[in-house]
């Protein structure tokens, strides 16, 4: 298959990036910056997500796309929300219809130790990030796309074991963290499952 990746220069997307390729497919990422990396099924195209005609073209003949847009500080951002209706909007022009995007666990009611420990200090160290991805989520449910919104708990640097809990559309009643080449893992496996269109995916050990 033919995927477009945003948010690939590291984390969970560069993550996504590399695991593609090890499977087959022919890869495009969306960079804001340089990236010193060379595949013969990469493609790498210098563009900000901010900027949609930066990625339109690159869009053209895509089957999935991925977002796994972050940020780097705590400040006020619109870079979920804005970013991903860019998005949106150049695969409504591509006629591309399958949208994977990372999001982040503790948003609604779920387990005790959620409410109660995660999802306060969730709130408090990263209010404005935490926020905009709410809405994000609420454009992606909005879009009309073929999506899955995958919610990971903390992330981590810990290496590619392919061994998780999943659940879809309910809460994990366990599991603090994920790592980054798992959440990958998962993604990977499932880029095209009809079982989780629509749907909310959370992962974790």
């Amino acid at each position: 298959m033919k995927i477009i990746i945003f948010g690939a220069s590291r984390g969970t997307g560069k993550q996504v990036m590399e695991q593609a390729l090890q499977a087959g497919h022919d890869v495009t990422i969306v960079v804001r910056r340089p990236i010193d990396i060379a595949h013969e099924r990469l493609k790498i195209v210098q563009g900000d997500v901010m900027k949609p005609s930066d990625f339109e073209r690159a869009m053209t003949g895509q089957d999935i796309v991925i977002s796994s847009l972050g940020v780097a500080n705590r400040e006020p951002t619109n870079l979920y929300s804005q970013g991903i209706t860019n998005i949106i909007n150049a695969m409504r022009a591509a006629k591309i219809r399958r949208l994977l995007c990372v999001s982040a666990s503790g948003f609604d009611p779920g387990p005790l130790w959620q409410r109660v420990i995660a999802k306060p200090l969730l709130n408090y160290a990263f209010k404005y990030g935490y926020a905009d991805m709410q809405l994000m989520e609420n454009i992606v449910r909005e879009s009309g796309l073929d999506w899955t919104i995958m919610r990971p708990p903390r992330l981590t640097d810990e290496p590619r074991t392919g061994k998780y809990q999943i659940s879809v559309n309910q809460h994990l009643k366990t599991g603090w963290k994920i790592s980054r080449a798992d959440l990958a893992d998962y993604i990977v496996k499932y880029l095209n499952d009809p079982a989780t269109y629509c749907t909310q995916v959370e992962i974790a050990y």
